[in-house]
């Protein structure tokens, strides 16, 4: 009897019974916990309630059309506010708050609408200070708009 065995390449190749399992089987495992885990955290997120307007038909269509309260914000605090097409005027960036409320005042949330204009050096504070003015004032119709050339 011999005490070693031959170590050929055909005595290896014979001793081998496949591919090692081991690596895949734990790459799975992995797989199926990060995707129990997801399903654990996504899960609420499917049955969040959503509150979408609902658009009820008007009865007669509005005979005026909105005013366009037209503020374009400079750098520093400075603002130049014009109504409709008018020549828009310098107004201290403090000063845009009373103009928001007197316009509101004189026709609604409804007939106004709000179309705020930075120009490149204007502080993006100006900007989210003049949206949370109209949020408060209850003006709904706010939009950005780019520089005019």
């Amino acid at each position: 009897m011999k005490p070693f065995r031959a170590r050929s390449a055909a005595a290896l190749y014979e001793a081998h019974h496949g591919p090692n399992m081991t690596p895949m089987v734990d790459v799975v495992m992995v797989i199926l916990i990060f995707f129990m885990a997801s399903a654990a955290i996504l899960g609420p997120e499917w049955f969040l309630k959503s509150a979408l307007p609902v658009v009820a038909p008007t009865t007669t269509p509005p005979t005026d059309p909105p005013a366009r309260l037209r503020i374009v914000l400079d750098a520093g605090d400075v603002a130049r506010v014009a109504l409709d097409d008018a020549e828009p005027l310098p107004v201290p960036l403090f000063q845009v708050e009373a103009r928001l409320r007197d316009e509101l005042a004189r026709r609604g949330a409804e007939g106004l609408v709000v179309l705020v204009e930075p120009t490149p050096n204007a502080p993006y504070d100006a900007v989210v200070r003049v949206h949370e003015w109209c949020a408060a004032a209850g003006i709904t119709k706010v939009g950005l708009a780019g520089q005019r050339p």
